[in-house]
């Protein structure tokens, strides 16, 4: 039960300490005036977040306890979507619990259960495509320990499982008037080796849903609205130092003299750090961390590696504009239906436009950041971060460290917004963390500022495309051709196809290197993509440019 703090603890506690934190101030406020709010409003009674699961497990989703809490894994990550909520609230559908006994719990980096169909068994929550991914199966999995409970009622009451049904939290034998809670059957539940088969068919039908497209309270809200909800930039850990990183100002260069003698002064100051990437800095307090890097900024020269030095993107853009107009420039051929380009010019009249996407910031509230624990040995460690992967959050820092990712051992936080950025498969803040607490033999807190974010942000990419539409003589759409020249890494995601205008996709030339790219859809940039080039003078000068044509014949 959070303890709230009124106005006048919070005046005294301003005297021994001038300057209040965020939670302070959301924790005071709760308790004026959200506190009654909440405990009047009892439309929905709702399930609450939990760090451990407890009671007898009934498969690796639901634990049942005796008292009737259930436990439920989560195996999306939470950046304000729902998803928190979403998927455990899918299998309490099915299972036919009571909301309010449900507690919710992270799951941990197990891809072979908890693996996110729609990224190929992945741990990664991305695309708003949890839901969908997940609906079937998780409602499969609910349906299977509802009947793991039934089948033990079933022995218990001496009565045919085909005569119960359930009730929230309850197994009901209708006939006899009898009623076993869930927390009852898990005293004496027996578990089959192989989960029970649950068809389709035999899954509630939407008239019988009591939960899911009901108004039913996110577990996220009430720590978000008083103040105890816990980001990874909350976290302190006994011995803890502060880093940060002066990066590379292109992509793939790399640190060649490094002058430390103003850093080094600066009060607080503890180590600085050669990195493959940039120099980073320890510190007692991130305040003396950004300075001593600040101090680095005219005091590090670097290699000319990288290969965006000299891009100029205004440059570049009008490049790509004349890539995508030009239609006698060899292209690779994306997809096709219909004879688009035989019907062109057949048509009675036809429209031509461009359009420009510039490169687009992430901007999610909560600037990157982590925690990492590297053992003394270095043959394990420990990370706190908000991440969209799970599995790259431990798979990158197993590598990196050459260990067994079963070494390490993540604590999934909250996140402040994602948007993509924190489901890069770098996770670069977080290879920051692993690196300078390796190198000191402590844990180490990294904490990115806005600018760095900005400076060093996986944007969309900026592309170009050239359309060209035939119409019939009635003004009907006949052929449709695109063009579209854009990144190599933005040609990796795709939107929906076309419906009845049928396309064909094509990249032409590379600028400079190429790439191979699946089949799909077509290809476009999106703000939600992680691009492997970092930074606004962190591009590669080199495009794709895809072509799309397109007839209803």
């Amino acid at each position: 039960m959070t303890q709230h703090l009124t106005i006048a603890s919070l005046n005294a506690r301003s005297a021994r300490r001038q300057l209040l934190s965020r939670r302070q101030v959301m924790i005071g406020a709760a308790g004026l005036s959200f506190a009654i709010a909440v405990g009047v409003n009892r439309r929905a009674a709702a399930a609450v977040l939990a760090s451990e699961r407890s009671g007898k497990a009934l498969s690796p989703w639901v634990s049942i306890a005796l008292d009737g809490t259930i436990t439920i894994m989560s195996p999306a990550t939470e950046m304000g979507q729902g998803s928190l909520t979403s998927l455990p609230l899918i299998i309490a559908e099915e299972l036919d619990a009571d909301w309010s006994k449900v507690r919710i719990v992270p799951a941990p980096t197990i891809e072979a259960i908890y693996g996110n169909p729609g990224f190929g068994g992945m741990m990664y929550t991305a695309g708003s495509n949890a839901v969908t991914s997940y609906y079937r199966p998780l409602r499969i999995f609910g349906a299977q320990v509802r009947r793991v409970l039934i089948d033990n009622a079933a022995k218990k009451l001496g009565v045919p499982a085909e005569e119960l049904s359930t009730e929230p939290n309850t197994v009901v034998h209708a006939k006899s008037g009898r009623k076993l809670s869930y927390g009852e059957i898990a005293a004496f539940a027996e578990v089959p080796e192989k989960p029970p088969e649950v068809k389709p068919e035999a899954l509630k039908k939407p008239s019988e849903f009591r939960l899911i497209g009901k108004d039913v309270s996110r577990v996220d809200l009430p720590g978000k609205v008083n103040g105890s909800a816990r980001y990874a930039i909350d976290v302190q850990v006994p011995n803890m130092l502060y880093g940060a990183v002066l990066r590379a100002p292109v992509e793939g260069s790399v640190p060649d003299k490094i002058d430390d003698a103003k850093a080094k002064v600066i009060a607080g100051a503890v180590k600085i750090v050669r990195l493959p990437y940039g120099v980073g800095v320890l510190a007692d307090t991130p305040w003396a961390a950004f300075e001593a890097r600040r101090a680095l900024t005219q005091s590090v020269t670097w290699s000319r590696t990288g290969t965006a030095w000299g891009f100029d993107s205004d440059k570049g853009m009008e490049r790509f504009a004349a890539d995508a107009k030009d239609v006698a420039r060899g292209a690779t051929e994306w997809s096709k239906i219909g004879d688009p380009r035989a019907e062109m010019p057949k048509a009675s009249s036809s429209m031509e436009a461009e359009y420009r996407c510039d490169y687009a910031y992430h901007a999610q509230m909560e600037p990157l950041n982590a925690i990492a624990s590297v053992s003394p040995s270095a043959d394990s460690v420990e990370i706190w971060a908000g991440t969209q992967s799970q599995t790259t959050a431990t798979e990158a820092p197993a590598k990196l460290l050459g260990i067994p990712r079963e070494k390490v051992k993540l604590n999934d936080m909250l996140m402040g917004g994602g948007f993509g950025r924190r489901g890069n498969r770098d996770v670069d803040f977080i290879i920051d963390a692993v690196l300078l607490s390796k190198e000191a033999g402590r844990p180490v807190k990294v904490m990115w500022t806005r600018e760095d974010d900005v400076q060093n942000g996986r944007f969309r990419p900026i592309s170009a495309h050239y359309l060209k539409a035939g119409f019939d003589p009635s003004g009907k759409l006949a052929a449709w051709h695109i063009r579209c020249a854009i990144s190599r890494a933005a040609a990796r995601t795709s939107l929906p196809c076309l419906g009845p205008i049928c396309a064909v996709m094509t990249f032409p030339i590379n600028w400079s290197n190429s790439s191979i790219v699946t089949p799909g859809c077509v290809p476009i940039p999106c703000a939600g993509s992680a691009s492997p080039l970092i930074g606004l003078q962190r591009r590669r000068s080199s495009t794709r440019s895809h072509s799309s044509a397109a007839s209803t014949r």
